[in-house]
């Protein structure tokens, strides 16, 4: 959420002498906004605006803080006092479309989401909510392009970067795949537990070991652990490794239903496969 509105110039607006009793109830209300504790904010903010029925940075706060908390009516009361104190502010359009984002009718938000991003590309809020409603709507390309804009502005968090990992596996874009889970790893260190993935990519790219370096720090008691063995002697059998059938015999041995038919069919398992 952003930190504040664009002060809007109003002939009403009290004297800074005025205000002073406020000022330490506003520096505490901005705090407690920017660490998104909403629900402590609120009362401040219903302070500041009795003293200052016209103040759109409280106002939209006040309204962010409602919605982040799921009180939709009191939200939208707040948002429609902020149209009118600013009918023509892109704040408030921004904020107005991050609560709808957020919300049961979050597909509203996507043309207003467009249109504000037509106008000012380097809206972070806005971009980071177009891309999430992209990728619930299925359209992943799209999602993963507005990620991608979006870390062009900001760094992205190790779980950011495994989400569009993710994103990059299920559009099969290997190369984004293998970038985005390597920058999560080196983050990450041992935390980090997509190596299973991150082998499957590697083998995909013929980066044989790599991807045996990365199947190798797979643990045991992996839930896919069948599928990490699986492709574990794909990549003995293509480094010839002395060790390749009893590998082989491994993945036979802990095969699941998902990994017993491509064991059967994988050529590299059969004798005189060429390799």
């Amino acid at each position: 959420m952003s930190a504040g509105a664009a002060p809007v110039i109003r002939k009403d607006t009290p004297r800074p002498v005025d205000m002073a009793r406020l000022f330490a109830t506003m520096e505490e209300a901005s705090g407690l906004f920017v660490g998104e504790r909403y629900q402590q904010v609120i009362p401040l903010l219903e302070k500041i605006l009795s003293e200052d029925p016209h103040n759109l940075d409280a106002t939209l706060r006040l309204a962010s803080a409602h919605s982040a908390l799921g009180h939709e009516n009191a939200a939208m009361r707040a948002f429609e006092k902020a149209k009118d104190i600013a009918p023509v502010s892109e704040d408030v359009k921004v904020y107005f479309a991050l609560h709808l984002a957020r919300g049961k009718t979050w597909e509203e938000a996507a043309p207003l989401l467009e249109n504000i991003l037509r106008q000012a590309p380097g809206r972070m809020p806005a971009v980071e909510a177009l891309a999430q409603i992209r990728e619930r709507q299925g359209r992943l390309q799209d999602a993963i392009a507005l990620r991608k804009s979006l870390y062009a502005l900001r760094s992205a968090t190790p779980i950011e970067r495994l989400k569009l990992g993710q994103m990059a596996m299920a559009v099969e874009d290997t190369p984004l795949a293998i970038e985005s889970f390597e920058a999560a790893r080196l983050a990450q260190g041992t935390v980090f537990k997509y190596d299973l993935e991150l082998g499957v990519l590697y083998l995909a790219s013929r980066r044989f070991e790599d991807a045996r370096a990365a199947l190798d720090r797979v643990p045991s008691n992996h839930p896919a652990a069948a599928m990490a063995l699986f492709k574990r002697a794909q990549v003995s059998v293509l480094l010839k490794e002395p060790d390749q059938a009893a590998r082989i015999e491994a993945a036979r041995r802990r095969a699941d239903a998902t990994t017993r038919p491509l064991i059967e069919r994988e050529r590299l398992f059969k004798p005189n496969s060429g390799q």
